[in-house]
């Protein structure tokens, strides 16, 4: 009877240690996807830019194959913009490249959030239908609490709801790391993890923070004009 629950108990502890390992892995896929959002939140402010001229651009230069469509740096972009309404003809052309790239790279944003939502959402819920409803729900509401005033604005919500993902993954994390306080790997695991998700969560959050103030710019210059 002991040995029995003896390899009762061992066969337990082999199926849990399987379990946690199997989380690390699947949360490895999750934070690469995280990291790629992350990184792109430093162009949002200077996407945001470019798809304001967009929408209030009427002239349109046809894309060359060989036009990049790297977004430039916001001081390179200022620059151009002033040449461009001096009259510079080459930075107004360079200008109109960037803006009629403006929204596919917003399509690659939107469709990279889109994946690293699914895959925090299902990982965090653990198969729980009720529970990934809910997170879903309280995904979108912080995101519409952070846009606050600035409702309407697609692109901006979109910024929100990748800086409540953020926030989200650190609340997976510090989870985790509670329930891997039996488990020298994973405890150690996400001990990192949970370190490296909270830098992520300030450098969106404060790229958003730098994307809402320029949409408040570009939204009181157009009630100026």
């Amino acid at each position: 009877m002991l040995i029995r629950e003896e390899q009762l108990r061992k066969a337990e502890d082999a199926a849990r240690g399987a379990a946690l390992i199997e989380e690390v892995e699947t949360a490895k896929k999750s934070e690469s996807q995280l990291v790629q959002i992350a990184r792109s939140s430093d162009g949002w402010k200077v996407l945001l830019r470019l798809s304001n001229l967009h929408l209030h651009s009427t002239v349109k230069f046809p894309m060359s194959k060989n036009t990049t469509t790297d977004l430039p740096k916001l001081q390179e972009l200022t620059r151009v913009c002033r040449l461009a309404n001096d009259g510079d003809q080459t930075a107004n052309k360079q200008l109109n490249q960037w803006v009629n790239a403006a929204p596919g790279l917003i399509d690659q944003s939107i469709n990279a959030l889109a994946l690293a939502r699914e895959t925090l959402l299902t990982t965090f819920a653990s198969e729980s239908a009720e529970t990934l409803a809910l997170l879903r729900v309280k995904l979108e509401r912080e995101a519409d609490e952070l846009v606050g005033t600035a409702e309407g604005d697609p692109l901006l919500k979109h910024y929100a709801e990748a800086v409540a993902l953020a926030k989200m993954d650190v609340m997976r994390c510090s989870l985790a790391r509670m329930r891997a306080d039996s488990d020298l790997y994973t405890m150690r695991y996400w001990e990192g993890a949970l370190e490296r998700s909270q830098k992520r969560w300030e450098r969106i959050h404060k790229a958003f923070q730098k994307a809402r103030a320029e949409h408040a710019s570009a939204k009181n210059k157009r009630r100026r004009r």
